[in-house]
């Protein structure tokens, strides 16, 4: 688990070649209020053996950039200004950014999961405006992507998959079936939305036929969430029936106007994601229902 101060969060932002579409640092800014202090890494990993790609991107930017290492297309050079110049104009403040750039060394994939264990990281943050927007900077659909990722056994901090963001969106909705994978959840929301009081998190019990005690479901999750401090007006406690757990919850998200889903990666024999199969086909299908929705898988 990342260190915890209390206040500061630490995000680690991947940036590729696709500077139009900077949609994990867009929905960051969107997420916090005014004066919230984080700490932000952009790390962008440049795959310089590509023979496809076009001459321009390709050209190396002479002129060395102030904080970063490495070599930088002229996309990432562009992609690492917008960025920096997005993150310093919200309303939260950024009270230290780092960039990191260096050539692909293990693939993508292992390199990013490679800086989130070391790093001390409350978040990875991927980008997903489409499966061609992933596509270009892994070469792999998106599916396949945040797929390899979650299943990665390395993978220790959440990782959030943001599409691009949608006015108006607000608060979080957590997927609970009161295993261990979905009280981290619980806590990983709870913490990053601490001194967040614009945003309300819902609890969502889908009921299944499991039989599962919804009351201590809700009783140990709401424990949690008033550990970090988030007040009994800002919690919604909520059951719903469905079989497919997956769909019913992305439904329920997308009608509310959620921000975001979080949902936990490991539990017990009938936990959320077990029943979901997350860590089978279906998460593609779960992605890909969560068009306008960030998604926060929490390991």
């Amino acid at each position: 688990m990342p260190m915890r101060n209390g206040m500061n969060k630490h995000f680690l932002v991947t940036v590729s070649n696709d500077y139009e579409h900077l949609t994990g640092e867009e929905f960051i800014c969107s997420l916090f209020k005014q004066l919230s202090e984080h700490q932000i890494t952009l790390l962008h990993i440049s795959r310089l053996d590509a023979t496809n790609m076009n001459k321009a991107l390709m050209k190396m930017w002479d002129k060395p950039e102030d904080g970063v290492t490495g070599p930088l297309t002229v996309g990432a050079r562009k992609a690492l200004e917008m960025s920096r110049s997005l993150l310093s104009k919200s309303n939260m403040s950024v009270d230290q950014m780092i960039t990191k750039t260096f050539p692909e060394r293990y693939g993508k994939i292992n390199d990013i999961l490679r800086e989130g264990a070391t790093g001390l990281y409350d978040a990875i943050v991927l980008g997903k405006r489409a499966s061609y927007t992933l596509q270009w900077v892994f070469e792999r659909p998106a599916e396949e992507t945040a797929k390899a990722i979650i299943q990665d056994r390395t993978l220790n901090s959440p990782l959030w998959i943001c599409p691009e963001p949608e006015q108006g969106r607000k608060h979080v909705l957590i997927g609970v079936d009161g295993s261990e994978g979905s009280l981290r959840a619980v806590d990983h929301v709870g913490y990053i939305l601490s001194r967040q009081d614009q945003h309300t998190v819902t609890l969502l019990h889908v009921e299944n036929g499991a039989g599962l005690d919804t009351d201590l479901i809700f009783q140990k999750s709401t424990r949690i969430l008033h550990g970090h401090r988030v007040a009994d007006e800002r919690i919604r406690l909520d059951t719903t029936w469905g079989l497919n757990v997956a769909s019913t919850i992305t439904g329920y998200a997308e009608k509310s106007g959620f921000a975001a889903i979080a949902v936990g990666l490991k539990g017990v024999a009938q936990g959320i994601l077990k029943r979901m199969n997350l860590a089978g086909g279906t998460t593609a299908g779960l992605i890909g229902r969560a068009e306008k929705i960030s998604l926060w898988c929490c390991p």
